[in-house]
């Protein structure tokens, strides 16, 4: 049997049979390996779907009471959230609940949900004063303003490793209220939140709500929305025409900018100021888009609202400072203001704040944000000159921004060196 085996695998015919069976033999191994890899793919993204939990934040706001009405939920077939720790100061935070499942020391709120998941409820107190008595949040019968940071308090979790939470928020009000929120509008609609920075997401940003004016625009694929009270005496079509000239140089600036822009207002009684927020700013009706000394605060809430930077202690005169120095650099670069003028507001800002020397501040403001400015104009000509060209002021904001940590004297200190490789004049009087 077997010679004749062998006589036959000799014979030219058994030449294209022995090709054969190696090819279908090749074809089974790479389809055995396949297989063991798509389950192993199969088995990963199975592995990854039982560590994602679901965050549900919910709120009704309610005029007659002054409040919102909220709740956090929390769903997982199995325990990945061992517990969440909120802020939650006792003025503004009412009947959190439930009892049973939570523990309260002074503002610090645990809660401990079950297993299987669990709802947080709290009312919220929507209005909120300034040290200088000026309101920053209001319900009123006919229109809410506030921030999603506050109505749903900063949190810290205890969860599984490798677990990530899928959120969404969903906002209710009167029958006749429209809502706003940097997520997109609309009452009882389900938004999503993504925050790519963090495993556990939260709503965050402005939220408007009630008898709006609304205006939106879309530009150099961003979609911007301004609301306000109706009555307020926001300009909303001033706002929309000053983007459409600014936009593109602070995309130029900042790539990353939000696909969605969110700038609400309120009375004239409110905070006469601007507050950014996530995806979005408050501006006072009467605060100019360009002012007196052709600063922007409006740019200037953009930077913040696109940049994303943070100070730790002591640091904001660096926040502050590059926010001023590119509500001005922005306007130069869309060609809103001419060098010869922008020179001049610079020569301004070192006249009024001459007196005021560099310092560590948690809050800068007035003559102090005028003085960072002009360090960080100076600090731009010497990374040029430094760098032979090849950096600027921009090249160290994007590193800060790809960073994404908060900042301190010494990293920013740091960040400069890194590009220049020396320390700057600039800043050699700062913190």
């Amino acid at each position: 049997m077997n010679t004749r085996l062998a006589l036959i695998m000799r014979t030219p015919i058994s030449s294209i049979v022995r090709k054969q069976l190696r090819t279908l033999f090749g074809a089974f191994i790479c389809a055995t390996i396949l297989t063991g890899y798509a389950s192993s793919a199969t088995a990963k993204n199975d592995a990854d779907a039982t560590k994602v939990y679901q965050m549900v934040y919910s709120a009704t706001l309610d005029p007659m009471t002054g409040q919102a009405h909220a709740s956090v939920a929390l769903k997982q077939h199995r325990q990945l959230v061992r517990s969440i720790e909120f802020v939650m100061p006792k003025d503004r935070y009412l009947n959190i609940r439930p009892i049973s499942r939570i523990e309260i020391n002074g503002d610090r709120v645990i809660w401990k949900p079950l297993k299987k998941g669990d709802t947080l409820h709290f009312d919220f107190v929507i209005d909120h004063q300034r040290s200088n008595q000026k309101m920053d949040a209001r319900i009123t019968t006919t229109w809410a303003l506030l921030k999603l940071d506050h109505l749903f308090p900063s949190a810290t979790s205890r969860v599984v490793k490798g677990a990530t939470s899928k959120t969404t928020l969903t906002l209710n009000a009167p029958t006749q209220w429209s809502i706003e929120t940097p997520y997109g509008g609309g009452a009882g609609r389900i938004f999503e939140v993504d925050n790519t920075h963090r495993n556990f997401d939260a709503p965050r940003g402005w939220i408007i709500a009630g008898e709006l004016g609304v205006r939106r625009e879309n530009k150099d694929g961003r979609h911007i929305t301004v609301a306000a009270p109706l009555g307020s005496g926001l300009q909303a079509n001033d706002v929309l025409a000053f983007l459409r000239w600014t936009m593109p140089s602070l995309v130029e600036l900042f790539p990353n900018t939000p696909q969605r822009l969110l700038i609400v207002s309120g009375s004239q009684d409110m905070w006469r100021g601007g507050l950014s927020g996530v995806g979005s700013l408050y501006l006072h009706s009467d605060r100019p888009l360009i002012s007196g000394n052709r600063t922007s605060p409006l740019l200037h809430e953009l930077f913040h609202v696109v940049s994303g930077l943070h100070s730790k202690v002591g640091a904001d005169w660096i926040i502050e400072g590059l926010a001023e120095y590119y509500s001005l650099t922005l306007l130069l670069r869309s060609d809103g203001i001419s060098k010869v003028r922008y020179n001049q507001s610079f020569e301004w800002l070192a006249q009024w704040s001459a007196d005021t020397p560099c310092i560590a501040t948690d809050r800068s403001t007035g003559k102090q944000t005028a003085r960072s400015a002009l360090i960080m104009r100076a600090l731009d000509a010497e990374i040029r000159s430094e760098t032979g060209g090849k950096a600027s002021l921009d090249t160290l904001v994007h590193k800060l921004v790809q960073a994404n940590e908060d900042l301190t004297n010494s990293s920013f200190r740091a960040a400069v060196m890194d590009i220049t490789g020396a320390p700057m004049r600039a800043i050699a009087s700062c913190p």
